[in-house]
């Protein structure tokens, strides 16, 4: 869970890590920096799921579109997948007043889909528990049931021999 740096970059100041519950530590803390620091947020999710890269992927053209915000000039680009698998976007920019903001909206819109998306199965399953496991048996038993119903029709007919 460690931003690889680019080789001919090297930490020579290190701040104090901000709490991102609110976008206003790192708000304050890019409004006290000057123009042009370099700022490395990173977005951690409760897990990587499917389709995480193409979500990285579809952020980073957005924040391309964007005027006025400047990728690290070693990297040329915003979003960085987390290497070792982790869940976590890493988003390196140059600061400039209160850019954090327009990017959390960015973001917001992208990596919130898939977010949204699985929060009626898991306020279903929290309201009943159990109901998504029975959802998945009663899935099973209909393709099972289908396969037994069409089977016979898909075999070869056999045809009787008469004996004499």
């Amino acid at each position: 869970m460690a931003f690889r740096l680019p080789a001919n970059l090297g930490v020579g100041q290190q701040y104090v890590a901000v709490s991102p519950d609110a976008s206003a530590d790192v708000d304050a803390l890019e409004a006290s920096l000057p123009s042009g620091s370099r700022m490395l947020v990173g977005l951690t999710f409760a897990e990587r799921y499917e389709g995480f890269e193409e979500d990285c992927v579809r952020a980073e053209a957005a924040l391309q579109e964007q005027s006025g915000l400047l990728p690290w000039s070693e990297l040329g680009y915003f979003i960085t997948p987390d290497e070792d698998g982790e869940p976590i976007a890493w988003v390196s920019y140059l600061s400039s007043p209160s850019f954090f903001t327009i990017i959390l909206i960015i973001l917001g819109a992208i990596f919130l889909l898939p977010i949204l998306s699985v929060l009626p199965v898991f306020i279903i399953d929290l309201m009943f528990p159990g109901f998504v496991e029975m959802i998945g048996m009663v899935v099973m038993i209909m393709v099972v049931g289908g396969i037994m119903l069409f089977m016979p029709k898909l075999m070869p007919k056999e045809k009787k021999k008469e004996i004499k």
